[in-house]
């Protein structure tokens, strides 16, 4: 029991500056971001915008629930759900942490094809998200 323990607590100050740095972004946007900015997003052609998110959910360091503030607060200025659904399953599926011990188990190649097909993954997500948020208010 007190072994779980200690590796919670490690763990969770470990990812303490990311969640922190992730906090004052969300605030920074929130002071700074503007509707005009995310409608101009909402503009662009949804392959592109959703290819340009999942992707940084693909390179974004450390655990989902340190992002999760920045994205509630670009979802109170109006980000697509579609695009943060898209962020969320990039992120999740694939780390730059992971490249290291995935790499050492199972090779590079591995790695490489695992990263395309999450990036593509997350891709069709926020594209049938988007299909769903046409038909159904969330």
């Amino acid at each position: 029991m007190i072994d779980i323990l200690n590796i919670t607590i490690g763990r969770f100050l470990r990812s303490l500056p990311i969640l922190l740095l992730a906090i004052i972004v969300a605030r920074v946007l929130n002071s700074y971001l503007s509707r005009g900015l995310v409608e101009n997003l909402r503009k662009r052609r949804l392959r592109e915008t959703l290819s340009v998110v999942a992707l940084a959910g693909l390179v974004t360091p450390g655990p989902l629930a340190c992002y999760l503030p920045l994205l509630r607060v670009l979802r109170k200025t109006g980000f697509p759900l579609s695009l943060i659904v898209a962020f969320i399953t990039a992120q999740t599926l694939v780390g730059p942490m992971r490249l290291f011990l995935e790499v050492a188990y199972f090779g590079a190649w591995f790695y490489a094809y695992r990263v395309v097909i999450s990036f593509i993954i997350a891709i069709s997500i926020g594209a049938i998200y988007h299909l769903l948020e046409r038909r159904i208010s969330f």
